[in-house]
Order: structure tokens, then C-alpha cells, then sequence
């Protein structure tokens, strides 16, 4: 399935990549900075967005979406509107972790944003990889998408969450997890871990060391 690729504007290098490749029909968008990164790993944006606070603005104007500084949403969101707008529903997200934490917890809202939406989209570094799940069943092998052992880390977004979770360390049935208590913190995989949400849970995978 195509998806949607964009490149914020934190450092992003090939270990971060975590051996993703663009295929064809993929779409890669530049979100402000992130456009000098994409092309810097040879994914050269077809679409750049960004108020360009952050980099000097392109030379060439095609596929370039200039927004004023002044605004409401985030460069990341932008470009999140535009994959939508041109139909992809599955996204990645590259350069949105770390740094300033607000834009951490911003990115991680924007996997959010996209369950409303019908799509899904995660965020991935080499230490971290995030989806937001609603109202759905993930399956995650043991070593997916991390290279080495990982911790796995689930949030209730949103009001409670039901969670049912198998094949971990410390599996929970129907059980309610509460966006103001961090009760499901650094589980192991110890197989293939299946994880059901009733509401919106945020699942994440976290590189121990």
C-alpha cells in the first residue's frame, strides 16, 4: 500500500530509518526543514509545506506550500492534511521525536488525529516507534520494527481504554487504562504480542539500553 512519508524537522540519519525505503507510488513530503533531511537521504520530497521559520525556502516554488508563521496547526499536521487530501491512509512520520518535548506530545496527538480521520500513522526513530490504535487489534512480533530487546509501553489517549493484551510479560484482560495513571508502562514481548483497544490507546516501542 502507498503511503504517506513526511520528514519533520528534527535530525533524522539512516540508523532512524529503521530500513524504511521509498516504494512507488509513495508520497514524501518535506515539513519545513524536514524537506533539506529528506533530500539529504534520498527521498526527495514531492510536496514541501512549512512557514520556513526553521530553513530557508526552497529555490524552485513547485510543490511548495508556504504558511504564514501565525498559525494554529503545526507544519507536521499540515502535511498530514495534505496526504489525506490526496487519499493515502497510512503514514509515517520521521524527525518528530525528541527535542522540544510540546512537539513530541504534538506528533503523538497527530497519530491520533489520523484514527478520526480513518488512517493510521506511527512515528519511528532507532529507539522509538509509536501508532495510536481506536477501537481496533494490532499484532506485534517480537523485534518488530526496533533492532534489539524493546520495551512495550501502551497509554490510554482520550478518556479510559479497555485493553485486552497477550503474548507479554504481563498480559491484561478487558482491563481499563486511564489516560491519568501510567499502569501499562515497560511490558516485554514475549512472543507475538496481540493488543485490542476499545477507545483510542497509543502503543509504543521503546529501545532498552
Amino acid at each position: 500500500m502507498p503511503r504517506c512519508i513526511i520528514f519533520c524537522g528534527r535530525p533524522v540519519d539512516p540508523p532512524d530509518l529503521l530500513g524504511l525505503t521509498c516504494q512507488p507510488g509513495d508520497l514524501i513530503i518535506g515539513a519545513d526543514s524536514g524537506y533539506l533531511t529528506a533530500r539529504r537521504l534520498g527521498f526527495p520530497p514531492s510536496l514541501i509545506i512549512g512557514d520556513f521559520d526553521s530553513a530557508p525556502m526552497p529555490a524552485s516554488t513547485a510543490g511548495l506550500e508556504v504558511h504564514p508563521a501565525h498559525k494554529d496547526e503545526t507544519d507536521c499536521v499540515l502535511s498530514v492534511d495534505a496526504g489525506l487530501r490526496q487519499g493515502f491512509t497510512d503514514f509515517v512520520i520521521l524527525g518528530g521525536t525528541g527535542g522540544r518535548l510540546d512537539h513530541t506530545i504534538a506528533n503523538l496527538q497527530t497519530l491520533a488525529y489520523l484514527t478520526t480521520r480513518g488512517a493510521r500513522g506511527e512515528l519511528r526513530d532507532r529507539d522509538c516507534w509509536a501508532r495510536v490504535i481506536r477501537d481496533e487489534t494490532i499484532t506485534l512480533p517480537r523485534g518488530a520494527y526496533l533492532k534489539g530487546p524493546a520495551y512495550l509501553s501502551l497509554f490510554a489517549m482520550g478518556g479510559d481504554c479497555i485493553v485486552t493484551e497477550t503474548g507479554v510479560e504481563y498480559p491484561l484482560q478487558d482491563y481499563p487504562l486511564s489516560p491519568s495513571y501510567p499502569l501499562g508502562i515497560s511490558n516485554h514481548i514475549t512472543d507475538t504480542a496481540v493488543i485490542t483497544a476499545r477507545g483510542t490507546l497509543l502503543v509504543m516501542l521503546c529501545r532498552e539500553g
